[in-house]
């Protein structure tokens, strides 16, 4: 069999190519993006295919004999529509799964630009007859590298999430779901809320990295309004500060206060704690 895995060198694509590398599993196909970072697929022994999601021709070539795509599109106002290419050269190629790394509570009529682009995504995945499986994370603990700089220079961080309870999850975690719902048909047609093992607030983030780091590190949450604001006038666009803004305002609210136990349903183990992901992966690259 071969499997497909676009966005394959980013932070979740980049360890779900570890993870089959990992298991001996050479016979992987990687979309990419950039042509300079072909080198870090084939040194894993797998093969790249050059292309953006909206070049019809490399995406179709990339679907060659595949038998199941992770489909993972970063966020972006135009992710809805790179996921509707995919699938439709999915479905042409005769590809049987798609393994959908979604987002949490993917609805068309959820709070964020994301949220809804995912949900209607899922919907359309649904109705195209092949196989699936939806994979939803909470907020990604990797998040927190946005704020690297800030905490190694000043000593603290700031989002819009308040003092908003969250079951975030360690993109590592995700990467394990999606391999494990590829090797095994187990779990196909299913939708998956993916969280960490508990809830916990950027109080709480602060209070490890503190305890961790040996010195004061704290959390100050800025409003939503100041957040698109700030992204805004960086240059970064509409698209990106409403969506900080609006899941600052949902999660401040409490709605992704809430743990499943799908990550070791899935693949065995607990999910990680942030413990883990600051002393394993946010401080090293901190400190490095």
């Amino acid at each position: 069999m071969t499997f497909l895995v676009t966005g394959a060198t980013g932070t979740i694509g980049s360890e779900v190519l570890r993870l089959f590398a990992e298991r001996g599993v050479s016979d992987i196909r990687a979309l990419v993006h950039n042509s300079d970072k072909v080198g870090q697929v084939e040194a894993k022994g797998m093969s790249a295919v050059v292309g953006a999601f909206e070049d019809e021709i490399a995406v179709a070539t990339a679907m060659a004999d595949v038998e199941t795509v992770i489909l993972i599109t970063p966020a972006d106002p135009s992710a809805e529509i790179h996921a509707s290419n995919v699938k439709k050269a999915a479905r042409a190629a005769g590809v049987q799964r798609i393994v959908r790394v979604s987002a949490i509570k993917a609805d068309p009529n959820g709070p964020t630009n994301n949220t809804r682009a995912h949900g209607k995504t899922e919907a359309e995945l649904i109705e195209s007859g092949m196989g699936y499986v939806m994979l939803r994370p909470n907020l990604f603990m990797q998040n927190l590298f946005m704020a690297a700089d800030q905490i190694s220079q000043q000593g603290q961080f700031s989002f819009a999430m308040g003092n908003g309870r969250m079951g975030m999850i360690d993109t590592r975690d995700i990467a394990a779901c999606a391999v494990a719902c590829t090797v095994s048909d187990q779990w196909d047609g299913e939708t998956y809320e993916l969280t960490g093992p508990a809830t916990i607030s950027y109080f709480d983030v602060a209070d490890v990295l503190s305890e961790l780091r040996g010195k004061p590190t704290a959390y100050q949450p800025v409003s939503p309004e100041n957040i698109y604001a700030m992204i805004e006038g960086a240059g970064w666009g509409e698209w990106m500060a409403a969506l900080a803004r609006d899941y600052g305002q949902a999660y401040a609210s409490g709605w992704g206060d809430f743990t499943t136990d799908n990550v070791k349903k899935i693949t065995g183990t607990s999910p990680r704690s942030i413990r883990a992901f600051a002393s394993e992966v946010f401080l090293p690259a901190l400190t490095g």
